[in-house]
């Protein structure tokens, strides 16, 4: 599979999550709490390089993807290398590069995990859970009842479908970015670029 089917297919499993989300959105009230960026501070977040595939072949694209990797080979900080910390905080910020953010991205706060027994647990942040506390009871209500919720066990699932290897390996999320960009790089080593009329993925 060449790196653009692979990336439309990466693009297509988000755009069904977005959709999947946005209408958990409209039905519980749910939503991020404006200019809150606490999750993107965490130094052990994790994802694959399956789902920056995306993001890597957009800098690729635009002629950025040696200088965002060579920023990357001397980044000395463990936090998302595309997140963007409001100065002086460790709970603001937003994501620089938005739509292209990894599955992680989307998937935590607004989906749910199923144990080996079956039972189902919405997984979502301290924050929203305790300014959003009605929204998440009324979810876990919906769950219980047998509503549907993003499963975040059934999208790593189609993302591995994609490409088992890319897919499968988790690892710190700058390691994910990096190794996205070294494949779209390895790819186009020596392979002409896609054509300018098919610059989109």
């Amino acid at each position: 599979m060449s790196i653009i089917s692979k990336v439309k297919a990466v693009e297509q499993i988000f755009a069904s999550l977005d959709k999947e989300i946005a209408s958990l959105q409209a039905t519980s009230g749910l939503h991020c709490i404006a200019g809150c960026g606490k999750c993107c501070f965490k130094p052990d977040i994790e994802a694959s390089p399956l789902e920056f595939l995306p993001y890597a072949f957009h800098l690729f694209l635009t002629n950025r993807i040696e200088e965002q990797y060579d920023l990357l080979l001397t980044r000395d900080n463990s936090t998302c290398a595309i997140f963007s910390p409001m100065k002086g905080s460790l709970v603001k910020g937003s994501c620089s590069e938005y739509k292209f953010r990894g599955l992680i991205c989307r998937l935590f706060g607004y989906s749910a995990v199923r144990d080996k027994y079956g039972k189902t647990s919405f997984i979502t942040c301290l924050p929203l859970k305790t300014e959003a506390a009605e929204s998440i009871a009324a979810i876990n209500d919906s769950i219980s009842s047998g509503g549907s919720v993003p499963m975040m066990n059934d999208y790593y699932f189609q993302i591995r479908s994609i490409d088992p290897h890319l897919g499968t390996k988790l690892m710190p999320i700058n390691q994910a970015l990096k190794e996205a960009m070294e494949v779209v790089m390895s790819y186009y080593a020596y392979r002409l670029p896609p054509a300018s009329g098919k610059l989109s993925a």
